[in-house]
């Protein structure tokens, strides 16, 4: 028993001196950093394991060790590792990392900006699956080159890289569109002809500007309190000729007849002989002398004559 305790001192110096054991042999290895160190390619390398080996290879290329090389970097490194055989190897490749299409585009939008408006742009790229390997620990930059855009197109081009400012880095040219999208109402629901559009019937949306038609409504406000001319699909742009004042007076239907002057006020009833929006000029035949006038349309069924000169002087403008 007296023994136990030199003996102890005796082990634990010569572990001191010796080669660690139970290292390994990588299968592969990946470096995320610009060093390739011991313990990327010994696994269990202990204190070993952060010494640098040398350089990490660039971006989209590896390195192979070679049995050789892997005994001189063991036996440096004081690792109780040998080759099973000449042919043992590992290859080193550097950790990556991919920055999509739509970071580029959000960097080429953030470059644009830098000349024109764009609010509600996008860019739609030639090559949707555009794409930037750049190595894990390079920082998030992107670098936008050689920028063009043709105004009356919208087709752009550029030399986009990654990290910005390295002149290593991977460089790729850019090419696509431009495009702005505006607000334009449609309706949420199918509409018949003659009813009046309330703003419940309308959403907003977003559509792409070069595909609108010229003379689409951008504004609920121009439809809302209008009628179709036409049935209307849900989900599709309004032309503003397709809608129109609503018909408060409809032919044949039986209407109230208001005669003012200065001094007096009349009513009586009459038919309509043609349809009429608010404020329109129509022709009414009075039921009781059959007599056919022209009355303003000033609400639901209801028109106006102010005096006869009025009328017939105003519709003979109108024609």
């Amino acid at each position: 028993m007296k023994r136990f305790p030199a003996i102890l001192a005796l082990a634990l110096a010569l572990a001191a001196a010796s080669p660690a054991w139970g290292v390994t042999l990588r299968p592969a290895a990946s470096v995320a950093d610009s060093l390739i160190r011991v313990g990327d390619l010994f696994a269990d390398a202990g204190a070993a394991a952060n010494a640098p080996i040398g350089p990490a290879p660039a971006v989209g290329m590896h390195v192979t060790y070679g049995a050789d090389w892997l005994a001189a970097i063991a036996s440096e490194n004081k690792l109780a590792w040998t080759p099973s055989s000449p042919f043992d190897q590992i290859t080193v490749t550097r950790a990556t990392r991919t920055i999509g299409s739509d970071q580029i585009i959000d960097r080429i939008i953030g470059e644009v900006a830098e000349r024109q408006p764009t609010a509600n742009a996008e860019i739609e790229l030639d090559n949707p699956a555009l794409h930037l390997v750049v190595a894990a620990d390079a920082p998030p930059t992107i670098a936008v080159d050689g920028l063009t855009i043709e105004q009356r197109t919208g087709r752009i081009s550029a030399i986009v890289s990654s990290p910005a400012g390295d002149a290593g880095a991977e460089r790729q040219r850019v090419t696509g569109r431009l495009l702005y999208r505006v607000d334009v109402p449609e309706p949420n629901h199918a509409l018949a002809a003659g009813t009046v559009i309330a703003a419940g019937d309308l959403d907003v949306v977003k559509i792409r500007r070069d595909r609108l038609d010229a003379g689409a409504a951008t504004d609920p406000q121009q439809l809302v309190g209008k009628s179709p001319r036409r049935p209307l699909a849900a989900g599709q742009p309004i032309l503003i000729s397709d809608v129109a004042p609503p018909l408060l007076v409809h032919r044949g239907d039986l209407v109230t007849i208001v005669f003012r002057t200065e001094n007096l006020q009349l009513t009586a009833q009459g038919s309509a002989l043609e349809d009429g929006a608010e404020g329109a000029l129509v022709r009414i035949e009075n039921t009781k002398s059959n007599r056919v006038i022209d009355a303003a349309v000033t609400g639901q069924d209801m028109v106006m004559v102010q005096s006869p000169t009025a009328s017939v002087a105003q519709r003979t403008a109108e024609r």
